[in-house]
């Protein structure tokens, strides 16, 4: 009922990212994956317990033009933030201190496709995701090699694949390539001959998270995810709260809706061009309208079909399997 399956494909989340040690969990959401080792006690200051230290681009907010000021205004509000914080235990801090692993993600993706008239299933819509993402995840790289040249690389840079010279481009899931035609924008190779003689500030810079309370805040929509319904409601500590989509009146039309969906095949696409310039993982969801079923229940090969094509294109997690029953 609760839609946990919260599956985690370890070879992806190994082989496509930046970590050179090995990775063999996730964090509760599943967009975070790190390295991890064992406390003896509970102030053992020689093991490692990830933290999330997480931001997200509302990519209906900020233009392309303002991408690298924004990036970089993120990466060091979240460098300042390990310095600033708290740590509930040693080993937090040892891994958060001398790793300096963040997680920037985006949000607003439904509202983004809307206003270029997009649906999540349509075929440009994984070129689309792929453009932005990016130029995302190339400025946030850049703005961590711009922190290493003015306060050096974190301690253990050395045990990233970044610290060899090797990008998210280079160790991407290339099954992606058969619905990926958009050509790369940046000039990567200027950046990666940067990170080889300054390194960079941080272990890891991307993770795509749910932002589920913070959309609520700032009114966008969740993440990456296509909407429920243009208006839903959110319950918190505060009450009950209408939360309408970006530019409704403009673009109501123009919304993918999650149940409304012919299949996950064009969202788990997206989610796949998304995670060709993610370091870390997504927080990837399914959806199953269960009013086109015998009996309202989806089949299990249906399901199985969906996760075997996650696993196809590289995607690292599956979050929740949620169901609509109307």
């Amino acid at each position: 009922e609760t839609g946990r399956i919260y599956a985690m494909n370890v070879d992806h989340a190994n082989s496509h990212g930046a970590w050179l040690e090995q990775v063999d969990t996730s964090n509760l959401c599943l967009e975070v994956n790190h390295p991890l080792k064992a406390i003896n006690d509970v102030n053992d200051p020689n093991g490692e317990i990830g933290v999330c230290i997480l931001s997200a681009v509302n990519l209906v907010e900020v233009s392309e033009n303002e991408m690298e000021s924004v990036c970089d205004v993120i990466v060091r509000m979240l460098d300042e933030l390990i310095d600033h914080q708290d740590y509930f235990v040693p080993a937090a801090a040892n891994f958060a201190k001398n790793r300096r692993s963040l997680g920037v993600g985006v949000t607003n993706l439904a509202a983004y496709f809307a206003k270029n008239k997009i649906k999540y299933f349509d075929k440009q819509a994984p070129n689309k995701a792929a453009a932005i993402m990016e130029l995302v995840s190339y400025n946030l790289i850049k703005a961590s090699v711009g922190l290493a040249k003015e306060k050096g690389t974190c301690a253990k840079f050395n045990l990233t694949k970044y610290s060899k010279g090797i990008l998210p481009i280079d160790n991407y899931c290339k099954s992606v390539d058969e619905f990926v035609k958009e050509k790369l924008h940046c000039d990567w190779e200027a950046l990666r001959q940067d990170i080889k003689q300054y390194g960079m500030r941080h272990s890891t810079l991307t993770a795509l998270m749910p932002v589920e309370s913070s959309s609520v805040i700032q009114s966008s929509t969740n993440g990456i995810e296509p909407p429920r319904s243009l208006i839903s409601f959110k319950r918190s500590k505060a009450g009950v709260m209408p939360v309408v989509v970006p530019a409704i009146d403009k673009h109501k039309d123009d919304y993918t809706l999650a149940f409304e969906m012919p299949t996950n095949e064009g969202y788990l696409k997206v989610v796949a061009a998304l995670q060709k310039f993610v370091d870390m993982s997504i927080s990837t969801n399914l959806y199953y309208n269960t009013t086109r079923y015998p009996n309202k229940i989806p089949p299990q090969t249906e399901l199985v079909k969906d996760i075997l094509l996650a696993y196809k294109y590289g995607i690292k997690n599956l979050y929740y399997t949620n169901t609509f029953d109307g």
